[in-house]
């Protein structure tokens, strides 16, 4: 049997908090091994724990939810931080991405977007909650000069690795060797100005060249 995802879940709200643990220990590939009521909290045990995944409340008290993303991401880059809101701003979203975040999903979502959003998150994709996705794109009003200078090539591992494919992987996908992926993202980064992976996905999203949602259950 595989490894479970392993997930800590910070959020004040109890009911919230218990509801969602509830749904998670339905899974049998996903454990809790820990919950937190602030976000200072949150930064400690996963500092402690070094889950897979963080299901972070936004508006936690303590620290809120993008400085605790932020500082995990500083103390256990490995952990991937998941913003669960209910706020539907872009500003919010973009902030909560270039904090760390691997995704932001809105608490009306259906339970199972929560789900597989755990799943693809753990497994290495970015993930946002479909209309987020939409309006992140529909909000940009500039042109898109610098999603534009992209090659063909450029945008075909944009969008592989905004999927969650690590380089390997794409190299395999696109028949090119490793080299030439990581050439690909350092174009990338120069002519879009980011400095990360999760930037140049977040700028691509912006601009509606790629679109982030999570996969559906097969």
């Amino acid at each position: 049997m595989s490894t479970p995802i392993t997930v800590l879940i910070a959020e004040d709200h109890t009911l919230v908090r218990e509801g969602t643990r509830e749904l998670l220990d339905r899974e049998p590939d996903i454990t809790v091994v820990a919950e937190a009521g602030r976000g200072d909290l949150a930064v400690e045990l996963a500092g402690r724990h070094h889950p897979d995944v963080v299901l972070m409340d936004m508006r936690i008290p303590g620290l809120n939810g993008v400085d605790a993303t932020r500082a995990i991401q500083a103390i256990a880059p490995a952990v991937r931080v998941v913003i669960v809101s209910a706020f539907e701003d872009e500003d919010y979203v973009r902030e909560a991405l270039a904090a760390g975040a691997a995704g932001y999903v809105l608490k009306t979502a259906p339970s199972r977007e929560l789900v597989e959003g755990v799943r693809a998150v753990a497994a290495g994709a970015i993930v946002l909650s479909p209309q987020l996705s939409r309006r992140l794109a529909q909000g940009q009003g500039e042109p898109r000069r610098a999603t534009d200078r992209l090659s063909p090539r450029e945008l075909a591992v944009l969008r592989r690795i905004a999927q969650g494919r690590a380089n390997k992987e794409v190299a395999r996908d696109l028949g090119i060797s490793l080299r030439t992926v990581e050439g690909h993202l350092h174009n990338i980064f120069e002519k879009l100005r980011v400095g990360s992976r999760t930037e140049a996905i977040v700028h691509a999203v912006g601009h509606g060249v790629v679109s982030i949602e999570p996969p559906e259950r097969p």
